[in-house]
């Protein structure tokens, strides 16, 4: 009586605890009635970023968003992918068969090696790119500093870029995380470090011996040229520099980017060799320059050609130590070099340009008005000219009483029938009685100051005709 009215009060209860017992009845293990296993759920990490540590993405595993791996390798399994893009700094990147990428891979410092798909294109700087079979890249492919190696069955639907080989390393570009030091290389042998240190002194002399043997014979064959432009140095060195040091920095800037891009390495060639030239070019005037103070200061006055190639040898010898020291002393030497010859390629711009050209003094005004005046005589009344001409008896009688011999000053850089005439009347008649006399002198017969004369080099020019004839 008592356990029916028991049962009565608490059905409901003990048949909630019948369905609880059958559920889990169901569910045990090894009832062989439970369901099937669910499947893993993706993995979702948008806009991810990991520090030291590598990244699988297993089979079934889906990565939404954009990741960024810090100093570790990303592994991209078959059947794993990832909806954004990879960028992996100092880490190898993998993509095997059947895994796939949906975005652009980044990759500084580390190589990628593609099985499977990626949807956008791959960028990769100091290090190497590997397409197997049956790899797809739908976009493009740039390395830097690397090999690309591609498969007959892999398959890249965009551009290949394969830019200089430049081995820069990448820096830690992230506070507060050390990257792990990069991997030592093989030490060299005694003989290998010799050999590589006598083939560095052989290729500096070479370059040394290319600038000194290029500056001599623009000295030898075009003096007034290099004449010319030392004095555009001395009068305008700031201005000379600057422009020097902007067309250096812009072409070489301009030489690599032409360079990356596969296409434009013939025009990249083309400017590199201009550079050079006008580099080549402009140490003339600097090493001309160098060369007159280094033989001031020991009393020495060398020949032109001579002193050029004194003034190139001395801070040219300077820079190929560095660079053969190697090192961190190769990017002075390297700098030491644009420094020094922007002087001289800057002059050279701003000679063919006429860039800042100094407005004519009043004193230069009135003798370059005089030069025009003795040229235009003959032009403008030749008439009475003719019958001077025509009575040969008075210039064959004062033939005679001339000196022996007499040179025509006008060959000098710098002087005209006028002065040649004042110089005449001054008893200064031949190329060695110019090239003895003072500046000082020679400024108070032609009414120059005296800098100008020894900016005009009138003595220099007078001997070295003097000794040609």
């Amino acid at each position: 009586m008592r356990s029916g009215n028991f049962l009565k009060s608490y059905r409901l209860w003990l048949a909630a605890i019948v369905a609880v017992a059958a559920v889990l009845f169901v569910l045990a293990p090894g009832s062989g009635l439970q369901a099937a296993p669910a499947a893993p759920a993706p993995a979702v990490l948008e806009q991810s970023q990991l520090f030291n540590d590598g990244l699988e993405v297993e089979s079934g595993q889906t990565i939404e968003g954009d990741v960024v791996v810090y100093q570790g390798d990303v592994t991209v399994k078959g059947g794993g992918a990832i909806l954004g893009s990879l960028v992996a700094y100092s880490g190898d990147i993998e993509v095997e068969a059947g895994g796939r990428i949906d975005g652009d891979i980044s990759a500084f410092s580390g190589d990628v090696k593609i099985a499977g798909r990626v949807t956008g294109s791959i960028s990769a700087w100091s290090g190497d790119v590997r397409l197997e079979n049956g790899a797809f890249v739908g976009g493009d492919i740039s390395v830097v500093s690397g090999a690309i190696e591609q498969e007959t069955g892999a398959t890249v639907e965009g551009n290949i870029l394969r830019g200089p080989n430049l081995k820069l390393e990448l820096p830690s570009i992230v506070p507060g995380i050390e990257l792990a030091p990069p991997v030592p290389p093989r030490p060299q042998s005694f003989v290998d470090r010799g050999f590589e240190l006598f083939w560095r002194v052989v290729r500096a002399i070479l370059l040394l011996g290319v600038a000194v043997v290029g500056s001599g014979a623009l000295m030898y064959w075009r003096p007034a040229l290099v004449a010319d432009t030392r004095n555009r140095l001395l009068e305008q060195t700031a201005l000379s520099f600057a422009i020097g040091l902007l067309v250096n920095m812009f072409a070489l800037a301009i030489i690599v980017i032409l360079w990356i891009t596969v296409c434009f390495r013939p025009p990249a060639v083309l400017l590199g060799i201009a550079l050079m030239g006008l580099n080549l070019a402009g140490l003339a005037p600097v090493g001309d320059e160098i060369g007159r103070r280094i033989g001031a200061r020991f009393g020495e006055n060398w020949k032109s050609d001579l002193r050029t190639g004194v003034g190139i040898v001395v801070p040219g010898a300077i820079l190929a130590f560095l660079w053969i020291l190697g090192g961190c002393f190769t990017f002075f030497a390297f700098l030491g070099t644009v420094l020094l010859t922007s002087f001289g390629a800057g002059a050279m711009v701003v000679k063919l340009l006429n860039l800042g050209a100094p407005q004519p003094t009043p004193e230069e005004e009135q003798i370059a008005a005089i030069e025009g005046e003795v040229s235009a005589e003959p032009a403008a009344a030749p008439a009475p000219a003719q019958p001077v001409a025509e009575a040969p008896a008075q210039p064959v009688a004062e033939a005679p009483a001339a000196p022996a011999g007499e040179d025509d000053f006008t060959r000098i850089a710098g002087i005209g029938p006028v002065f040649d005439q004042r110089l005449k009347d001054a008893g200064i008649r031949t190329f060695a009685d110019l090239a003895s006399r003072t500046a000082a002198e020679l400024a108070d017969i032609i009414r120059w100051p005296v800098a100008r004369v020894e900016r005009s080099e009138l003595r220099e020019q007078a001997r070295r005709l003097a000794e040609e004839s």
